[in-house]
């Protein structure tokens, strides 16, 4: 949409919301009669979000005025906006969308995630969260690419396996390719949740392991999705080429399914049904 259609889709949505959001439930005391309309007045909002009623006015008539990311995070606490709504209102206000945390990390995966990734029979499936540990995967998987089971404090890590596991270094034929692309998209999800200890504690205890690491993380590179193609030289079935799909679940932006599709024109559906037995 162009910036008067977004300015006018951010009022209709700013007063549709207000009308949700009574006096009471914003901890008003209203004891005067009953309101001609529902909700919360224009004032009662910019009161409650510590703005001014002119300012907040022209918000709602659709004027081109710019906002802070400090108001509009008044303004979702004042019209009690959900995750959602959250989003909608950055995107209408033309601010860039505010990074989600991943939702109660560490906590057991859903028993459905296990359902998911078995039913890619022939293609190796994993569930992943946004510290990159392994939350469930299928048999392909784990004849590829080992056991992701966990027997140390990071040996479910993807980027911990992927800097000190010497079956991994040997199998990937652009090791070093494959290991940025994955470091990359670990940094962003590290911009995500800089506030959570676990990060750092994790990045200096595998900064002392692995000397690769300590320098290809002081390159800053960002990538949002796992991409692209990996090669394999498997021990027991030889060439594996595959192509990465990542895909996120929408009730928790933390939590991805990463399929890897063998690449056609090649031997690889061949190679991993030899492996599959």
């Amino acid at each position: 949409m162009n910036d008067e259609q977004r300015r006018k889709e951010l009022a209709n949505f700013l007063k549709t919301h207000r009308a949700r959001v009574t006096p009471q439930d914003a901890g008003l005391k209203y004891t005067a009669p009953k309101r001609r309309t529902p909700g919360l007045r224009r004032e009662e909002v910019a009161v409650l979000s510590g703005i001014s009623l002119p300012w907040y006015t022209s918000l709602e008539q659709g004027r081109d005025i710019q906002v802070s990311k400090q108001i509009l995070e008044s303004l979702v606490r004042t019209l009690k906006l959900d995750r959602d709504e959250r989003l909608y209102l950055y995107t209408l206000a033309n601010q860039q969308t505010p990074l989600l945390p991943v939702l109660n990390p560490g906590t057991a995966p859903p028993p459905s995630l296990q359902i998911i990734v078995d039913q890619f029979a022939e293609c190796p499936a994993f569930f992943s969260d946004q510290r990159w540990n392994i939350l469930a995967w299928n048999r392909v998987a784990s004849l590829v690419f080992g056991n992701f089971r966990s027997v140390g404090k990071y040996s479910s890590n993807l980027v911990w396996q992927m800097f000190t596991t010497e079956e991994i270094r040997v199998m990937l034929v652009n090791r070093e390719g494959v290991a940025k692309n994955l470091l990359a998209q670990f940094r962003s999800y590290y911009a995500r949740n800089m506030e959570d200890p676990w990060y750092g504690e994790f990045i200096a205890a595998l900064s002392e392991r692995s000397a690769e690491f300590r320098e290809w993380w002081t390159d800053h590179d960002v990538r949002c999705a796992l991409t692209g193609s990996i090669e394999i030289m498997h021990p027991k079935v030889g060439r594996l080429q595959m192509e990465a799909h990542e895909f996120y679940r929408c009730e928790d932006e933390g939590t991805a399914l990463t399929v890897y599709i063998p690449i056609p024109e090649t031997k690889c559906q061949e190679n991993l049904l030899k492996l599959i037995g």
